[in-house]
């Protein structure tokens, strides 16, 4: 009965054994002399082998879902940010001198206000008639610039609204003793009491519509900071106001007298300024612009 005992012990602790993952420890014999039961513990699990918990790798999953891919080497991330970023410029050209700015609306839009100042003091003939000019012209502009080519370059289509205070005056003169030309009658000036008088113009629209085209984008969307915009187009002013009032001696076949007594004069006068009303009706509705500026992108590009 001994040696059965001993055999089944030894068979089970080799059964124990090779049974992974459990185990078995016994003693050999119990102090009554009987085998004890073997007992049976759970072998650690080794965890080891496992890459992440499943929560760890979920998070670590979002985080490269998220991730933003770095930008090319020197330049950085453009994001579109209105009113937080903005350029600021100088402009040149036809509208005269002036500042300008420009905020992004989206990623084809600007929106760009400027202001321009001319001015401008100067002779000039025509016809025997001699013009001291001084012209005095403020204007503001808003306008939206749209990007139709994004991807290729900085070509622009921007029409807007221009806000003009636009005005002149000139000296008018006639050499003395010298013929003219003035309305439908030809007259010789006084030597001693010349013709002379003032002419003024201004323009009754204030606000116009105007559109430009042209090349360069304030805030340029590759984050470079600086950029050379230049624009062409035309400010729908309408024609300005011609005013003429003058008075002297002139001279005709009939004799010498007064411009402003001489009724047949008077009525030359009036076809005169008539005339230039209408070269300026037919030919000075619009008023072009050519400019170019320099432009630096402030504010923040990512």
């Amino acid at each position: 009965m001994l040696t059965l005992a001993a055999a089944g012990t030894a068979s089970l602790s080799l059964h124990a054994q090779s049974s992974s993952p459990l185990q078995s420890t016994t003693s050999d014999w119990s102090a009554n002399g009987r085998p004890n039961r073997p007992t049976l513990q759970l072998a650690a699990l080794d965890m080891s082998s496992s890459s992440q918990p499943i929560g760890a790798m979920e998070e670590a999953d979002a985080a490269d879902s998220e991730a933003i891919m770095p930008p090319p080497a020197g330049r950085s991330a453009f994001q579109i940010r209105p009113f937080r970023q903005y350029a600021s410029a100088v402009r040149f050209g036809s509208l005269g001198f002036g500042p300008e700015v420009a905020t992004p609306l989206g990623r084809r839009l600007n929106l760009r206000m400027g202001a321009n100042f001319f001015g401008y003091t100067g002779t000039f003939g025509n016809g025997g008639w001699n013009y001291d000019a001084n012209l005095n012209f403020k204007s503001g502009q808003v306008q939206v610039d749209y990007f139709p080519f994004y991807k290729a370059g900085g070509f622009h289509v921007s029409p807007g609204l221009a806000f003009q205070k636009n005005h002149g005056s000139a000296f008018i003169h006639i050499d003395p003793g010298a013929r003219f030309d003035m309305g439908d009658g030809t007259y010789t000036n006084s030597a001693t009491d010349p013709v002379k008088g003032n002419a003024t113009f201004a323009y009754d629209r204030t606000v116009a519509p105007m559109i430009t085209f042209g090349f360069g984008n304030l805030i340029p969307r590759n984050g470079r900071r600086w950029s050379i915009p230049v624009d062409i187009g035309v400010v729908f002013t309408g024609a300005p106001k011609f005013g003429l009032d003058m008075d002297g001696t002139v001279c005709d076949t009939q004799g010498c007298g007064k411009l402003s007594t001489d009724a047949t004069a008077m009525d030359d006068l009036q076809r005169q300024r008539v005339k230039i009303q209408n070269d300026l009706n037919s030919y000075a509705t619009v008023y072009p612009v050519i400019s170019v500026g320099f432009a630096w992108n402030f504010g923040s590009r990512d």
